[in-house]
């Protein structure tokens, strides 16, 4: 029998929503006396103020529920270059575009593009946040599900694809109305509705979490799509977490 799946969608630094979002994963799973596998898409840093602690809760995740698995994210892949020495003057300049101040920011003092420096603080503070990064997927598959962070270039099979289109890949699968082999399940490009959509051959997840303060996950039960949770947030600025039905 299949594992019940939680996929989130790109957190990008909102520890507060992620946080949210986790309890309630939690409390249904005990209700259910079940141990879910819970399946990150990647995306994990950058834009929002809580890149460390979004890290730590999904290292808490992994280790809770076995089977569990981070995709590594376009992102996430910066950082992880950085920590690992071998982020290039052309990725520096990039990330640091899409959101990588915040991140660098919100581990250290230190001002950019002091790079070597910042990740000597990063590896000190956080040595497992390297360790979490070095063992992320680039695309996860279960049963009639292709969980990944971007999408998958149509008519390549899956073993076949690279790791650029896992995680950068757009107009070319966003375009793609035939069925793939498998149901994709994808972050990475914000719906338009800012909510999860569902398509024919794939399921959208991404909904803008760092400005809109909704962060999706689908939650797939005897390898269907089942229901989704999403946070949002009140007039007041607290958290609160709804189930949407698949539409």
């Amino acid at each position: 029998m299949l594992p019940e799946i939680y996929v989130i969608g790109d957190v990008h630094g909102r520890a507060d929503l992620l946080a949210a979002l986790l309890d309630y994963i939690h409390a249904a799973s005990a209700h259910r006396h079940s141990k879910p596998v819970v399946l990150f898409l990647g995306d994990l840093v950058d834009r929002g103020p809580h890149s460390p602690q979004v890290l730590d809760q999904v290292m808490s995740t992994l280790d809770r529920y076995p089977g569990s698995q981070l995709i590594l994210g376009n992102h996430d892949f910066y950082l992880r270059a950085l920590l690992r020495g071998d982020l290039s003057s052309e990725d520096a300049i990039n990330w640091m575009d899409w959101g990588g101040l915040a991140t660098l920011s919100s581990y250290s003092d230190r001002p950019v593009p002091d790079f070597k420096n910042i990740a000597a603080d990063i590896l000190k503070a956080f040595p497992h946040h390297l360790v979490l990064l070095d063992r992320a997927l680039t695309y996860k598959q279960i049963g009639s599900f292709c969980f990944v962070h971007a999408g998958i270039r149509p008519d390549v099979p899956l073993a076949a694809q690279t790791e650029y289109d896992l995680r950068w890949i757009r107009a070319e699968f966003l375009d793609h109305f035939e069925d793939f082999d498998h149901i994709v399940v994808h972050g990475h490009t914000i719906t338009g509705s800012l909510r999860p959509e569902v398509y024919s051959n794939r399921i959208a997840l991404d909904t803008g979490a760092y400005r809109s303060g909704r962060l999706s996950a689908a939650v797939i039960r005897n390898d269907q799509l089942s229901h989704f949770i999403c946070t949002g947030l009140t007039q007041t600025g607290d958290v609160r977490v709804e189930e949407w039905r698949a539409e």
